[in-house]
């Protein structure tokens, strides 16, 4: 008579285990990538959007439009806000959301606000100007060209 068990060997379970600590070693870090280049995709998407949107009300309605950081000065990470006008704050068009806490969000020195005149061009600040993006291992580059044209990953040469 036969009195062996079914199951697994403690070898076997060992063998099972050990492959599946492999296979999660390689993909929780493949995970975090694309999680973090979604993020990243995602919030500058975000802001080359409210950048299109600012820009193409300053044509639609014939005035200057801006977009600068709700909170002021340069804290371009935090909500956004599109303004028409000057910037007053009871003239809100649209508000751009929060970068997640990670990110970083460089302009050039002194820029706190960007205005697009009546044709749809860069009025304020006086040169065209390149934002860089950081997430992590993740980073993007947005460029505002004078003449208003919005380039996302490429410069206004």
């Amino acid at each position: 008579m036969d009195h062996r068990t079914k199951g697994f060997t403690l070898i076997e379970l060992l063998v099972a285990i050990a492959v599946l600590l492999v296979l999660l070693t390689l993909a929780v870090p493949m995970f975090t990538r694309v999680t973090q280049s979604t993020k990243a995709d995602t919030e500058i998407g975000d802001l080359q959007r409210g950048l299109n949107y600012a820009r193409l009300e300053a044509i639609n309605r014939g005035v200057t439009t801006r977009i600068r950081p709700t909170a002021g000065g340069s804290v371009w990470t935090g909500e956004l806000a599109v303004y028409d006008g000057t910037g007053n704050s009871a003239n809100v068009l649209r508000v751009v959301p929060a970068m997640s806490s990670g990110a970083t969000l460089t302009l050039p020195s002194g820029v706190t606000s960007i205005d697009f005149n009546n044709l749809g061009g860069l009025s304020v600040p006086a040169a065209a100007v390149v934002m860089n993006y950081v997430l992590g291992t993740q980073s993007r580059t947005l460029s505002v060209c004078l003449n208003g044209r919005i380039v996302l990953g490429g410069n206004c040469g």
